[in-house]
């Protein structure tokens, strides 16, 4: 192949990432403007027009397979996952956000964004350390922009246990290459792992993975960095860079290179019940109230995990409705709870002398009765494929772990009875000791209102997410 055809191949392969070209070009103006005038108006409606441009370039493109070497590979799921990231950033304009520093606020959640995107095409495991810690270190800075000593510590807390990960990650990918030969997921078969030696290599790349999608035993920053970071930044960080990470490992195991009872597997699906575990039993230990919706984020990445196990087309469907779903709930929960959290209401018990507000106290209850999973709101739904999926896996492959998981999972569901139903309780049924008339915005009574429409109508017509998912894959066919 001669330098020409090399150049037009490069050419041809950079459409599959004009997304995240996009992204990077977007955060780089945001931030120079920044340094020129901070003007509020002008960086958010710069970030409003790199985000449409990129949404709009994802659903342009109908490129599939790998690009650029084969470095990365693109997939429907992936331009689907990348349609909600993108929907999540957008969606981010609704907080409060402080005017401090906000060009700098806007080009880490880019970074973020990219990173995450990046993260979900990765064929090469070089592209996979990267694409983990460029979304890595942005998250790191955004934990301080609370501009708090709280804020500044968890901060060091997630630098410190992220550098382990990476570290860690880092040397399984050294014995992965040294083992099997090769950088490219995609070239990995049946007998690719045969030896202990990559087994352990593709162990320590795991590691670093369950770091993003906060799985234990990596989950242990997940607390103290959702509760000091700003709302807006944590509701990013608890959905965009663990999803990617979710379909990352979907795309790691859909290469068929363990069986499904090898012991990989199983250790993946145990560690996944004690995520479930710890994060149901460390959530009805809190008082405060969004470090008690930060452990039930540890727990749905325990009920999430398994969606990346169990590849099927109807696994990948619920999975993506899941998906959905959850970032809707995570997006509403951390929006409501820093509405509340700017009336000094930040314990549990703090929601009784709210009362007085039913119709936002009614809208964040709905919302929490999401996350548990009981009807009539698409968190059922999303509960209900799960556990459709565990058990029919179960029959198939006659493998005790998916009953052990499914039985986990509803005993998971229940306890989370126990304590995202502690804010209602304090809300409608406690007696306030000092009972206050709060001055909430109209126009957060009508979002709130909106997220609740929108769950309640995704639990009557599922079908809604699924046309979604089709219309991004063809609208450019």
């Amino acid at each position: 192949m001669n330098l020409n055809d090399q150049l037009t191949g490069i050419l041809n392969d950079l459409q599959g990432v004009w997304v995240e070209s996009t992204l990077i070009l977007g955060a780089i103006l945001i931030l120079i403007l920044g340094l020129i005038k901070e003007n509020n108006w002008v960086l958010k409606g710069c970030f409003l027009v790199v985000i449409l441009l990129a949404f709009y370039l994802n659903l342009s493109s109908n490129l599939d397979g790998f690009i650029l070497e084969e470095s990365l590979q693109l997939t429907r799921l992936s331009r689907s996952f990348t349609a909600i990231f993108i929907l999540v950033a957008f969606l981010l304009l609704i907080f409060n956000r402080s005017s401090r520093h906000l060009s700098e606020f806007y080009f880490f959640i880019l970074a973020m964004l990219v990173g995450s995107t990046f993260m979900m095409k990765a064929n090469s495991l070089l592209i996979i350390y990267l694409s983990i810690e460029l979304a890595s270190l942005a998250s790191y800075v955004l934990t301080n922009f609370t501009f708090k000593k709280r804020g500044f510590e968890a901060g060091i807390k997630y630098l410190l246990f992220g550098a382990i990960s990476s570290a860690v990650m880092l040397f399984g990918l050294g014995l992965i290459y040294g083992t099997t030969g090769t950088f490219f997921i995609s070239e990995w078969g049946t007998q690719t792992f045969d030896s202990l030696l990559s087994q352990v290599g593709f162990i320590f790349l795991l590691f670093g993975i369950f770091f993003k999608i906060s799985l234990a035993p990596s989950h242990i920053w997940v607390p103290a960095t959702y509760q000091a970071a700003p709302p807006d930044a944590t509701a990013f960080m608890s959905i965009v860079p663990k999803l990617a990470g979710l379909v990352l490992l979907m795309r790691i195991f859909d290469t068929n290179s363990f069986s499904e009872n090898h012991w990989v597997i199983q250790l993946v699906m145990v560690l996944g019940m004690i995520t479930l575990i710890i994060g149901t039993l460390g959530a009805l230990l809190q008082q405060n109230a969004r470090r008690m919706i930060s452990f039930g984020a540890i727990a749905h990445s325990g009920f999430l995990l398994p969606f990346a196990l169990m590849g099927n087309d109807f696994t990948q469907e619920a999975f993506w409705y899941y998906a959905v779903v959850y970032a809707i709930m995570n997006l509403a929960a951390f929006y409501l709870l820093d509405i509340y959290e700017r009336q000094e209401v930040n314990t549990v018990s703090d929601y009784a002398n709210t009362n007085k507000s039913v119709w936002l106290g009614a809208s964040f209850t709905l919302i929490l009765i999401s996350l548990i999973g009981i009807p009539p709101v698409a968190g059922f739904t999303a509960k209900f494929f799960l556990f459709t999926n565990l058990w029919e896996n179960y029959q198939l492959a006659e493998n005790s772990i998916y009953l052990w998981y499914l039985i986990v999972a509803v005993l998971a569901t229940v306890g989370s009875l126990f304590f995202y139903l502690q804010i209602p309780k304090q809300i409608f049924l406690s007696q306030p000791e000092d009972l206050k008339s709060f001055n909430f915005k109209n126009s957060t009574k009508i979002l709130a209102t909106l997220f609740c429409i929108v769950l309640l109508l995704l639990f009557f017509v599922p079908q809604l997410v699924m046309e979604a998912q089709q219309l991004v894959n063809n609208v450019h066919e």
